[in-house]
């Protein structure tokens, strides 16, 4: 780590120690690792730690430090900067829509997704997502819509971690190897499905926004209705109007496709 040409090496050394955390998505670390991966002085580790954990940004376990609640907060704050909720009514004011659709990010330290924003259609139902709200992102259309678009050795871990996964009704998976073959198959055809897995008689088709990193979706965006309306052409339907959606508001929050 080189800090010759930082002007306030202490917060660089910070930021650092961030980064390292926030690829071990959820595992912790403890100051002798973090010292070896930063090639800084455990003292100073130690002190940059613990100052971190006042402010909310790290929190210490017995297993060592992991990132903190306040953080949270501030990618809230920055999903704000980028109008993407706004963005988001924006596209769908411009929408002819006979479905609810919902915005919605993800939580991949808990592996769950928070709703944003939602719309509703011509025809809109009773859903058990709602703003603000948290839900599985196993579940969820618009979780395994995220999940999906993360590199294969993160997702792998993560579901591991979590295993065995949450089960809302019957049709949950809860193996991480089942969930890992639907994955793959909502990278092949675009989108995700939840016929029933987070409420009986609902059905939610979804797609990944993308963001500004390749490898990390911004959000994601569902169509959610009751199952009995949907045929295989208004689910067809439904995709393309979902695809435009999507499309659009990726181009507005400057949004980059997933690497080929």
């Amino acid at each position: 780590m080189d800090q010759k040409r930082s002007l306030a090496p202490a917060v660089t050394r910070a930021s650092a120690i961030l980064d390292v955390l926030a690829e071990q998505r959820g595992r912790r670390m403890g100051i002798s690792e973090l010292a070896r991966r930063l090639g800084v002085a455990k003292s100073s580790v130690s002190n940059i730690c613990n100052a971190l954990v006042d402010s909310g940004l790290l929190r210490q376990t017995p297993e060592g430090f992991g990132l903190g609640q306040r953080l949270v907060s501030h990618a809230e704050a920055y999903l704000a900067s980028v109008d993407i909720v706004d963005e988001f009514q924006d596209v769908c004011r411009s929408a002819t829509l006979d479905e609810t659709v919902q915005l919605a990010v993800l939580d991949d330290l808990r592996l769950e997704v928070v709703y944003l924003a939602r719309r509703d259609g011509r025809q809109p139902v009773v859903l058990v997502s709602q703003i603000g709200r948290s839900l599985p992102a196993t579940t969820t259309a618009t979780g395994k819509a995220m999940l999906a678009a993360l590199p294969a050795d993160e997702l792998r871990g993560q579901l591991e971690r979590n295993a065995p996964l949450p089960q809302l009704t019957p049709k949950s998976i809860t193996d991480p190897v089942d969930l890992e073959r639907e994955l793959a198959a909502v990278r092949e055809q675009g989108h995700a499905v939840d016929d029933g897995e987070t409420a009986e008689g609902l059905l939610c088709i979804a797609m990944a926004v993308p963001g500004p990193s390749p490898r990390r979706p911004a959000a994601a965006v569902s169509l959610t209705g009751l199952a009995a309306r949907y045929s295989h052409r208004s689910q067809d339907e439904a995709i393309e109007q979902l695809r435009a959606l999507t499309d659009e508001l990726g181009t507005r929050i400057g949004g980059r496709p997933p690497d080929p």
